[in-house]
């Protein structure tokens, strides 16, 4: 499937319904301690739970964070027949795969998040067949109504031997003869980067891991040629050669030798969230603060995150490693101006919004360039209710820099990044604000209010019923 990127929306909203759903009232005060420990990397947490599936030997995940993603995909491991043990202490997650049965992903937790699409290769590989509704996460493009698509999914698993229909929405498989290696340029699912050349897109991600679960115990040899470069993937890769797949991982292509059944045991020690480090960068900054973040396997969290040091070093964020610490120091004076793009072979696309925050920093003007996904400027509204200078054209946004003021009304965080970066903001003016939209921070923040609140921040949650849900009483 050949993804299409379509203009990124961030005009100003007219006439817009008034908030309702669950909200943080938020305000900053002064903090409780000057160190946090960064959760589990969500993206790599998601497959690898998945990937348990293709093995009848326990697996084991540490450091795996408390989200929505964790508790979802749990109960579907369970009422697909696995057994599947939490130890909320250690952040340790069990998945023994060996009684699992079913073939049908649950459809009410499935809508829920989009790391159950990433069921489908595994139990195909199983079963011979899947069964699969709809898949969430946030609405940012691609899909119907900006859902999440699986039709390329469907095209990744016809390469190695099944027969796939698909609604829109769900896809059924089949394989009743097992699935086979096969020869995959994942470029197939990426568009070029204008600006380099480079395979881009919302689906090269999901192309790449999606390849490489149907791979580990297919029948032959599998080559993914353009594999998708970020630590998710690769890390992964890593992940099926530690329960037994035979891997040659290069830059420009990954090799599998199919195990042709079951895969062994694995022990998987998560290394820090990519994205959550970033984030706390940025608030370190936004509230001039020093802060130090304690990481999990930093090696995996500094080259993953290459192209974002490299922007922050350039516009002026001082950062000190000293093994698994990183120190944010406040900044020295104005940040410099930038031009970032994101891109799946630079900057990550989720990083893209807090990149806007520390630019309205900056000393002049600066671009943002977004190519991976459609919607991902839905925190421009908000940023210009307080204030902001800020410009779209097509997938590009230009950034005026300046003071944040308090909002004339309450916030709304449409995604996940969006949320998280309208709340920073909010903190970073430090008068009281409402943010709704909060219930998609669960989604990629592991004891979020906990970790804001040792920041100084005050978070009051509440709830607003919808218009037509507003409680009645009869005389």
């Amino acid at each position: 499937m050949e993804p299409q990127l379509t203009p990124a929306t961030g005009g100003e909203a007219t006439d817009a319904p008034a908030p309702h759903g669950p909200y943080w009232d938020i305000e900053s005060g002064p903090p409780l301690t000057d160190e946090l420990r960064m959760a589990g990397f969500k993206h790599l947490m998601v497959p690898c739970m998945a990937a348990a599936c293709l093995s009848e030997d326990p697996w084991t995940l540490d450091n795996a964070p408390e989200l929505t993603d964790r508790q979802a995909l749990a109960v579907m491991l369970t009422q697909l027949g696995a057994r599947v043990d939490v130890d909320e202490a250690t952040e340790r997650v069990r998945i023994d795969a060996a009684p699992l049965s079913g073939h049908r992903i649950p459809a009410d937790w499935s809508t829920q998040i989009h790391g159950g699409s990433y069921l489908l290769p595994v139990l195909l590989a199983r079963h011979g067949k899947v069964e699969s509704g709809a898949h969430g996460g946030c609405r940012i493009g691609g899909g119907r109504q900006g859902g999440r698509p699986v039709e390329h999914l469907a095209h990744v698993l016809e390469r190695f031997g099944a027969h796939c229909t698909t609604d829109g929405t769900g896809l059924t498989a089949t394989a009743p003869h097992g699935l086979h290696g096969a020869v995959i340029d994942l470029a197939d699912f990426a568009t070029p980067d204008p600006h380099r050349g480079l395979p881009t897109g919302p689906h090269y991600s999901g192309a790449t891991k999606t390849a490489l679960l149907a791979a580990a115990t297919a029948r032959g040899t599998t080559v993914l040629r353009h594999p998708y470069p970020k630590p998710d993937a690769q890390e992964l890769a890593r992940v099926l050669a530690r329960a037994g797949v035979a891997l040659d991982v290069r830059p420009e292509a990954i090799e599998i030798q199919g195990a042709d059944g079951p895969l062994g045991a694995a022990s998987v020690a998560l290394p820090s969230d990519l994205m959550e480090v970033i984030t706390f960068i940025t608030a370190g900054v936004l509230l001039d603060r020093g802060l130090t973040l304690r990481l999990s396997r930093p090696d995996v969290v500094q080259a993953g995150l290459a192209p974002e040091l490299r922007h922050l070093r350039h516009i002026g964020v001082p950062l000190d490693w000293n093994g698994d610490l990183l120190h944010v120091r406040p900044a020295t004076g104005p940040l410099a101006p930038d031009r970032v793009i994101a891109a799946s072979h630079l900057v990550y696309s989720d990083a893209q919004p807090l990149f806007a925050l520390l630019l309205l920093a900056a000393s002049a003007p600066s671009v943002l360039i977004e190519t991976v996904w459609s919607g991902r400027f839905g925190y421009v509204d908000g940023l210009r209710s307080m204030g902001a200078q800020l410009s779209v054209t097509g997938q590009e946004l230009r950034i005026h820099p300046g003071p944040l003021r308090p909002a004339s009304g309450p916030l709304r965080g449409n995604d996940l990044r969006a949320a998280a970066a309208l709340l920073l903001a909010a903190l970073a003016v430090g008068t009281p604000h409402r943010l709704y939209g909060v219930e998609h921070l669960a989604r990629g923040y592991a004891q979020f209010p906990a970790k804001l609140r040792s920041l100084g921040a005050r978070i009051t949650p509440g709830t607003t019923a919808a218009p037509d849900q507003e409680a009645t009483t009869d005389d």
